[in-house]
């Protein structure tokens, strides 16, 4: 199938890379493919990205329906050919009725908004008393239902009420339900999200089902969240931790539960007595394009729960946005009724999609937590003594004894210098707890709701403390400690090669983490049932990593990959590898070398006279705050210092892990709108790494110092190498290959995830510059390594294409800078 616009109903005049970038990505869904692509930010990703999805789904609907009268190599008869033609000109009208409907409603939504309504405040009265906190009996304890990686996070409850309230296909009395092929758009926050939302309004599409290309149809869209971004329900979203907002929203809902104390926002269960409501939450939803807080606010003038109702508009709705999260553990999926088979996957800002995997399945937990935890738990156990009886008292002595555990291994490495890795066994078998079966202890959890229970009653002893405790005597505690043991525990059930326990040296104690080292096995499922799935991103190269550790499993035809040039003329950007300094001196910042104080004080030089010839902004990246701080330390110092003379020519401003982000680009912004130069010491993967945007005067200049390899001595980065060569050297001895050879590709295996781990990080600083097309800036980039042909081909394809060959004197480095600067203004 070919696009059926040329320009994808882009709302502006494409670029040449981006109608390259949609032509990609249109073929890629068509043929069902993986595909990662990486565009520059400033090039209009996000608009690509839409149209070439959008303009897909639309032909794909078309085709479907009015399709050829050839179907699988077979022409149709002429009956069925006037049984699809009846089909169409039915799905035709019902669409025109729906379109009509939802232009009233649209209508009127503008008139409503002029009248700037507020919504009604729910009184929050006293209804959790301490009797609704006291333990129900339990005795399922079969250990038939055992929970898995993919469904342990609902509670078997949770899912049966969910399914029930999901909207069924097959209403008594009304026609089935159409369900669209989506387009599952997902990024890491609902920030982000907003801003794809923003993007979508802008796009106007013709109806699927119209061979007339202006009669366009809204395009219908649903943002999807949890609980905790949709509840508008004052008595379950004060809580803090998700868990008890979760469980305490179930507690509602309970059969026991007097009719006063239910949620007065939730639809009824039996799903026909509530359909108009839905239906009109439904048509006032996919209206017009909305985001999560439009939907929240919608869900509050209706009084009617969204999290729960917006499930109604899924099987209409042509685009599902939701966080990373949501899309990654299945069982949230299932929740929220979201299908990913058939359908296509979009993973914005997917440069970090592995270690957002290993976040969203890595649990970490303080010592001071823990035994918080232990805390709360024995004094509820203290409150209620006499009415635990049976399972319950069972259960609840195991988590005791487990949480004493994770303190007693904790408190045994009080004196440790280093982090350590903490094998599985030495939890289980410790205090006694070798007995123990975490998967019935979960289960357990969630079917009792002990988590809300007892933070329930923690809450309550806060509250009555509250009064008799001046304000300089109360102490903030930490929310939601026994939420985070529950995941700890969650993590004890997964099978033990996918990941590992560390004890980890915090800033102020010990921490106890679990860290998932294979990313594969929760997103292959995704793979597996989506027609396609794309990861898209404005730094993704290095890309090897994604098809060793995410796609290992896809044949070579099946995962494409695409580096796009930026919109800018390439003489926009000036790249440099700067091998040697001014005095020749060469800049070698490896882990040995970096402390050496005749580099740093060359680097200082470099960096002075490269601020006597660029105008407005300069930012310089450090590996880390750690050494960012030496550095400047040894600039400090002295009469006659290198920070001095270079304040002469730009105000220096410095990142650190406490400072305000938001006060120290204000200042820097205000120093160069005030026409004076100002230099910015930045770290990468640090605050102003990502997401921010050095733009024209903000940036004349980008320099990277040194390349920011992780700590080689830390045991989760060796317990993750040792992983990836593990795997690869099994891989190996699987295709037959030589001992030698294996462990020799193992070896390269973990070195290269080494360097694209680092190089990732290093392309998306030094993107932060060029952010549109009149933009201009040149990079340096500080370091003997950056001169070598490993590490450049590494670099994403538009600052490759940028680079200056061959090795350059440093007065002619010097004089091409000026020569650049001066042929913009």
């Amino acid at each position: 199938m070919e696009p059926s616009h040329r320009k994808f109903h882009h709302p502006y005049e494409p670029y040449s890379i981006q109608l390259e970038f949609m032509q990609k990505l249109y073929k890629c869904i068509e043929d069902g493919n993986v595909s990662i692509l990486e565009s520059p930010t400033g090039t209009g990703k996000s608009l690509s990205l839409i149209c070439a999805a959008l303009t897909w789904l639309r032909d794909d609907e078309r085709r479907r329906l009015f399709g050829d009268a050839q179907q699988n190599g077979k022409s149709l008869d002429w009956l069925e050919q006037a049984a699809r033609r009846i089909q169409t000109e039915q799905l035709l009208e019902t669409r025109k009725e729906m379109e009509e409907k939802l232009k009233t409603i649209r209508l009127k939504t503008v008139k409503e908004q002029n009248k700037h309504e507020r919504a009604k405040r729910v009184k929050i009265d006293d209804i959790v008393q301490e009797d609704d906190l006291a333990l129900d009996d339990y005795e399922s304890d079969d250990g038939r239902s055992k929970a898995t990686s993919s469904d342990h996070e609902f509670s078997l409850s949770t899912l049966a009420l969910l399914e029930q309230l999901k909207p069924t296909k097959a209403i008594e009395g009304d026609e089935e339900v159409e369900d669209r092929t989506k387009v599952i758009f997902c990024s890491r926050t609902h920030s982000q999200l907003a801003q794809f939302v923003n993007e979508l309004r802008k796009i106007n599409l013709p109806s699927a089902v119209s061979d007339v290309d202006d009669d366009e149809e809204v395009i219908k869209h649903i943002s999807l969240g949890s609980r905790k971004n949709l509840c508008i329900n004052p008595k379950v979203s004060k809580l803090v931790s998700t868990t008890a907002i979760n469980e305490r929203c179930l507690e509602l809902q309970k059969p026991g539960i007097s009719q006063d104390h239910k949620c007065e926002f939730l639809p009824s269960q039996r799903f026909n007595e509530d359909k108009e409501r839905l239906d009109s939450f439904k048509d006032n939803a996919i209206a017009q394009v909305q985001d999560i807080e439009d939907i929240a606010s919608l869900g509050r003038r209706m009084k009617l729960c969204p999290y729960y109702a917006s499930r109604s508009t899924i099987p209409v709705a042509e685009v599902l946005t939701l966080p990373y999260p949501l899309l990654l553990q299945k069982s949230a999926r299932q929740a929220l009724g979201v299908i990913v088979k058939d359908n296509v996957v979009i993973v914005d800002e997917a440069h970090n999609l592995t270690s957002a995997i290993a976040d969203t399945m890595s649990v970490s937990m303080p010592l001071s937590h823990l035994e918080l935890a232990h805390k709360q738990l024995m004094g509820y156990c203290q409150k209620f003594k006499n009415r635990l009886k049976g399972k319950n008292r069972v259960y609840i002595a195991q988590i005791i004894r487990l949480l004493k555990a994770c303190i007693s291994q904790l408190q045994a490495h009080a004196n440790m210098t280093t982090d350590t890795t903490l094998p599985m066994n030495n939890l289980i078998l410790n205090a006694g707890v070798d007995q123990i079966q975490p998967h019935k202890l979960v289960k357990y959890i969630q079917e009792s709701k002990l988590v809300y229970k007892v933070e329930g009653y923690a809450v309550l002893l806060d509250q009555s403390s509250a009064n008799s405790t001046s304000v300089s005597q109360k102490q903030l505690q930490p929310k939601g400690v026994l939420a985070e043991f529950q995941n700890l525990m969650i993590a004890l059930m997964n099978p033990s090669p996918e990941g590992r326990f560390f004890i980890l040296r915090g800033d102020r104690e010990l921490v106890l983490k679990y860290s998932l080292l294979d990313p594969q096995a929760h997103f292959e499922d995704i793979v597996r049932e989506a027609r396609a799935v794309i990861l898209a991103g404005g730094t993704m190269s290095p890309m090897s990593d994604y098809s060793d550790q995410l796609f290992p499993y896809l044949e070579s035809a099946k995962l494409k990959t695409y580096s796009f040039g930026h919109i800018i003329d390439k003489d926009n950007v000036l790249v440099k590898p700067l091998a040697k300094g001014r005095s020749g001196i060469e800049f070698d910042f490896t882990w040995q070398n970096r402390q050496s104080r005749s580099m740093v004080l060359e680097l200082a030089t470099v960096i002075e006279k490269l601020c006597m010839v660029t105008p407005d902004g300069m930012v310089v990246f450090f590996p880390s705050y750690d050494y960012l701080a030496f550095v400047a330390s040894i600039w400090r110092s002295g009469n006659n210092s290198p920070f001095s003379k270079i304040s002469s020519h730009k105000k220096p401003f410095e990142e650190s892990k406490d400072v305000n982000v938001d006060d120290l680009l204000r200042d820097y912004a205000n120093t160069i709108a005030k026409g004076k130069g100002a230099l910015m010491l930045a770290v990468v993967g640090g605050k102003l790494s990502e997401g921010i945007n050095f733009s024209d005067r903000l940036g004349r200049v980008v320099i990277c110092v040194g390349l920011p390899y992780p700590n080689i001595k830390s045991a989760e980065w060796k317990a993750k190498v040792e992983y990836i060569e593990r795997t690869k050297y099994l891989r190996c001895r699987e295709e037959g290959l030589s001992e030698a050879e294996c462990k020799s590709r193992a070896q390269a295996a973990g070195r290269e995830y080494a360097d694209n781990a680092t190089m990732r990080a290093v392309n998306q600083s030094i993107g932060r510059a060029i952010r549109h097309k009149n933009d201009y800036a040149a990079i340096f980039l500080v370091d003997k390594r950056y001169a070598t042909p490993r590490i450049q081909a590494k670099l994403p394809t538009w600052l490759k294409d940028s680079m200056c060959s061959g090795q350059e004197s440093w007065q002619e480095t010097e004089n091409n800078c000026a020569q650049f600067f001066a042929s913009k203004v």
